[in-house]
């Protein structure tokens, strides 16, 4: 069996699913799991790897039927999950700063890890639930959490098929260092 199993790491937990290749969930509800972010990267690193073997096991499956992980965060990083050098509300540890979270993760299991910021994630998620992973329509998202996040979506067609362009805008402040405790 192949599965792809989500992980969603917010500042104070870690909420899990797993989809089969005929996108089927597999997980009913929430499995969430403590983050412990606070206490750094290799501490939380190791919270979303017990928590995903908690979630297979919820799901009656093995680990190694997981083929594939999806990561999302709350920003700011990079579009392959480099964290901001300027550090982040849910990631306080010094130790975040600049840290390659999917890379890492990915060393860390094992296994293919993709990433996408959680405004983008959620805005996907929103798009195909509305429209289908087959549409042709174009979506605008605003998501709002820790901060805001814009989306755009469109399905462009190319020589070589379908393809997907998303655009993001969201809004970083920092505060002025005398401000930071």
């Amino acid at each position: 069996m192949n599965l792809v199993a989500g992980v969603d790491l917010g500042g104070t937990a870690i909420n899990y699913t797993l989809v089969d290749a005929r996108a089927k969930f597999l997980i009913e509800g929430l499995c969430e799991h403590p983050a412990l972010s606070k206490q750094g990267p290799e501490v939380c690193l190791k919270q979303i790897e017990d928590g995903l073997k908690i979630a297979v096991a919820q799901a009656g499956v093995q680990l190694s039927d997981v083929v594939a992980v999806g990561l999302d965060t709350p920003g700011p990083a990079s579009a392959n999950g480099v964290l901001s050098a300027k550090g982040a509300t849910n990631f306080v540890h010094a130790h975040w700063s600049g840290y390659d979270i999917r890379g890492n993760l990915e060393k860390r299991l094992a296994k293919p890890v993709t990433y996408l910021n959680d405004g983008n994630a959620a805005a996907l998620w929103g798009h195909f639930s509305i429209f289908g992973v087959d549409s042709k329509e174009t979506s605008v998202s605003a998501i709002i959490g820790t901060g805001l996040a814009a989306e755009y979506h469109r399905r462009e067609y190319c020589g070589e098929g379908p393809r997907w362009l998303a655009a993001n805008w969201s809004c970083v402040t920092s505060l002025p260092e005398h401000c930071r405790n």
